[in-house]
This record gives structure tokens, sequence and C-alpha cells, in this order.
């Protein structure tokens, strides 16, 4: 893969990966994917004041994976999360986090978008994706660990008529930021500059 999974991230928001021969995979299997939303999550943690780590979720998350299962590390992933649709399940919260300048300013900076810009194969499933991760309009390189789950037929086409012949791809990614890299320093160290990143996500592959 040459670039991710929202990501992510996404994310973000972002996809994982095999060896040639390591899996029973045909290269027909391979080509342009989009996130199915249904079925992808970008979640974010962090610890508070010392005594608990809180998580919440961006809901919002899009994009295009390049893949070909043979040659994973040319692969390409760009992915776009919409900032206000943050969710930590605190309502007071979600608005603090989404629409002031403090942490996210959606009205400034509606978007945040992960573009890879390489892949290293490190496992029959596994690789390392480095991308330009943009929050607040500043841009750092993140590395994502991926871990690459499926790619075939989905696996729900012998029972439901509406996946026949839809090609599915899966993927589980983790990371870990600074938040205060993006200019997002307020309340540290009471609650952690480390944001932990961890994203899941189900792609279909376009025809």
């Amino acid at each position: 893969m040459k670039g991710l999974l929202i990501a992510l991230a996404a994310t973000a928001l972002v996809t994982g990966f095999s060896c040639l021969g390591c899996l029973p995979i045909h290269a027909a299997e391979g080509g342009v994917f989009v996130i199915d939303k249904d079925h992808t999550s970008v979640r974010f943690n962090y610890n508070h004041l010392g005594m608990s780590w809180q998580s919440g979720n961006f809901r919002d998350v899009i994009g295009r994976l390049a893949f070909d299962p043979e040659r994973p590390e040319q692969s390409e992933l760009g992915v776009t999360i919409k900032v206000q649709s943050v969710m930590t399940g605190v309502p007071a919260l979600d608005r603090i986090l989404g629409s002031t300048n403090d942490y996210l300013d959606a009205a400034a900076h509606p978007d945040i978008t992960f573009t890879s810009t390489s892949v290293t194969v490190t496992g029959a499933k596994t690789a390392s994706v480095v991308g330009d991760l943009t929050i607040n309009g500043i841009t750092k390189p993140v590395t994502l660990a991926v871990v690459w789950n499926f790619i075939g037929e989905h696996p729900l086409s012998n029972v439901n008529p509406i996946y026949q012949g839809v090609i599915a791809a899966g993927f589980s990614a983790r990371a870990q930021i600074l938040r205060s890299e993006w200019g997002i320093s307020r309340g540290v160290p009471l609650i952690s500059d480390e944001i932990g990143i961890t994203i899941e996500a189900e792609l279909h592959r376009l025809n």
C-alpha cells in the first residue's frame, strides 16, 4: 500500500496487507474501494485527570483506497472526517470539541484529512502506513499500524441479494499522536497530550 485507513481516518481515519502467495487472494479482487460508512469507526481516547481513560468517535467518515493485494506497497488512501460528527456521549463536550477553536474549529476547518504517502509491509497481514494528517489546517506525518482482515466477495452475499457480487475489504489500524502538535493544547497535562486512535474500516470495491 502506498498510502490510509480515518483516519484517521482517517483518520483519519484507514487498511492492512499480505505478502504475495501468503493467502488465497486473486489480483482480480483488487481495485478502488470506498469506505462503508455504516461499518467504519474512527475512535480516539485520552487520559482524563489521571483518573480514567475516556473516548469518543467520529461518525461521518468518507474515503477511497486503491489496493492491489499482490502489491500492497503501491496502494493509496485518502480519508476525510467531518469534525462536527464528533460524539463522546456528552452533548456539551461534543459542542466544545467541535465548535470552538480551543479544540477542533469546525467553522474554520470543517474536515480532518489523511492522505497516505508510503506503505511498508511488515508481515503476512500487517503494514506500516505513513501519511499526512491535517487537523485545524495543520499537517503533520502520522504512522498507522495496520492489519488486513479480509478481502473477497462480501460474507453476506449468500444470504442477502444486495451483497451478491460485492467485493469487500476490511482493515484495522492503530496510531498515537500528540494533539499539541496540531495546536490543540488546552488542558495539557491534566487532559493528556497523547491521543490514541483506533480505526475499524470496511470498504466496498467500485465496479
